[in-house]
């Protein structure tokens, strides 16, 4: 293991070696949580008419002004259907919420606040209509050709809902990365079979498979590999030619049986860095050799795995798919967390009306205490072993 760097250090080693993802076109249904890779124009003005925004009747304001408080009702103007012609100002039309505006209508008139008796609309006192009342002017919202969403956002029911107006039913997006991710370990087994009493289950896959699906961050794939040296080797440069991401969990610090960091070494040179200054997650490395797919190398421990996940692997995968750098989310931390001076902690914690508070696990491998949290804090490690209150941290999301 190389000098441990600094936590900024490793985020910036990361970022400068990503390359923006391949663009695909999908339809507008199956877009929902992806990046878009094109930038979207109002084809044409919203709303595109004069648009009813009340249930009732339009007149001419003008004939209320002139002191008319009674109104023949000469048509009805449904939505969905071409303006009509107020003829007469000293009639009305009846119109629907949504529908098009009559020719000759400057106001609408909620139905709340009139009655009708032999076709013929009578104001309630407390009516006082004015012009332009109730009326969403054509234009207002945006002209044609504005630009309405831009490369790089990401796409959830507002943005969709934007695209589907402007008649875009296919959308160029980024390309979800094929990612492998590699647990190595001989004590570690299937979920679905019984462990042997020096054996557990291994749930390192599942918990880095969830992480990047929930988020729509790539197309996943899982193998084991067992503490072989010649086994791993095979396994990672079969997988270095067929996905475009690795994640390796356990086999990257000092033990007899870590091998992960010299095959790699062999495999793809020097890595850009192995080990950082922080808790949990020490021994972490990466790789990004021109040619070949970006590796992340976490440790073995589940809270070492879960922390660096959110901390360096899903901003990277994110920057990737946007083109953009996220920005954590700066919020106030209260609790205490252990960490050496000189450390960076990524405690978990829970975030609770905007407000993070500490759920710090007794150790790396107690995932049991991952339950119910929301992420990650990140601390400077002057600050732990300290009762905090309202302390500013990056946060960190599992999701």
């Amino acid at each position: 293991m190389k000098e441990l760097i600094p936590v900024n250090e490793a985020e910036s080693l990361i970022r400068k070696h990503l390359t923006k993802a391949a663009v695909e076109t999908i339809p507008l249904a199956q877009a929902q949580g992806r990046y878009l890779r094109e930038n979207i124009l109002a084809d044409r003005p919203l709303p595109p008419f004069d648009r009813v925004m009340m249930d009732g009747i339009a007149i001419s304001c003008s004939s209320y002004e002139a002191g008319k408080r009674t109104f023949p009702i000469a048509a009805t103007q449904a939505a969905g259907t071409p303006a009509i012609e107020l003829a007469d100002k000293n009639s009305c039309i009846e119109v629907m919420t949504g529908g098009v505006l009559p020719s000759g209508c400057d106001c609408v008139i909620p139905v709340e606040l009139i009655d009708v008796t032999d076709n013929t609309v009578t104001l309630r006192d407390d009516a006082k209509p004015r012009q332009g009342q109730h009326i969403h002017p054509t234009g207002s919202d945006t002209l044609a050709g504005q630009l309405l969403l831009s490369d790089g956002q990401l796409l959830n029911a507002p943005e969709l809902t934007i695209a589907a107006s402007c008649g875009a039913t296919l959308l160029k997006v980024s390309a979800l990365p094929r990612i492998l991710i590699v647990s190595t370990g001989d004590e570690l087994v299937a979920p679905e079979e019984t462990p042997l009493t020096h054996q557990i289950r291994r749930s390192h896959a599942t918990a880095l498979s969830t992480l990047i699906t929930s988020r729509q961050l790539g197309l996943v794939d899982t193998i084991h590999v067992s503490d072989s040296l010649n086994e791993l080797k095979s396994a990672l440069s079969d997988a270095l030619n067929s996905h475009e991401l690795l994640v390796i969990t356990g086999g990257v610090s000092r033990g007899k049986y870590d091998y992960v960091a010299p095959v790699l070494k062999e495999l793809l040179g020097t890595p850009l860095f192995h080990g950082i200054a922080q808790r949990p997650g020490k021994p972490l490395a990466y790789w990004n050799s021109e040619g070949s797919p970006p590796v992340f190398a976490l440790p073995g421990n589940p809270v070492s795995v879960m922390a660096c996940a959110a901390r360096y692997l899903l901003p990277a995968l994110t920057e990737i798919l946007s083109g953009t750098q996220p920005i954590p989310q700066r919020l106030p931390a209260s609790g205490n967390f252990n960490c050496p001076p000189h450390f960076t902690g990524l405690t978990a914690c829970r975030v609770i009306n905007g407000r993070i508070q500490l759920v710090p696990p007794s150790n790396s491998g107690n995932f049991l205490a991952l339950a119910e949290t929301d992420g990650v804090a990140e601390l400077p490690g002057n600050s732990a072993r300290k009762d905090l209150l309202n302390e500013p941290s990056n946060f960190y999301p599992w999701v």
